[in-house]
């Protein structure tokens, strides 16, 4: 039972991932554009942890393991868009605004 509920929750942070990750994109071109100025420094800091740990070689689930090794580095993608979801919602309802 734990295992499932688990794994479903994991397919759930992988849907949202494939959501989310274009809406990220849009928000740091935004923001280096300078268009969208409300990006904070905590996002930036997160974001860069994140890209930090995915370029790294050392992961907790070796990347030469089929299928295996990337579930960590998707876990690692929507956990960080869940910790930036205030952010993205903030530029989607600027994005939508400015249309």
């Amino acid at each position: 039972m734990w295992i499932s509920t688990r794994f479903f929750a994991m397919l759930r942070m992988i849907g949202r991932l494939w959501y989310d990750l274009p809406l990220l994109i849009r928000l740091f071109k935004a923001w280096e554009s300078g268009s969208y100025p409300g990006l904070s420094a905590r996002t930036l800091m997160v974001v860069a942890g994140a890209l930090l740990y995915l370029l790294s070689p050392v992961d907790l689930v070796p990347d030469f393991i089929p299928g295996l090794g990337v579930i960590d580095d998707l876990a690692v993608l929507a956990l960080v868009l869940q910790s930036l979801a205030q952010d993205l919602a903030a530029f989607r309802t600027w994005e939508q605004g400015r249309r």
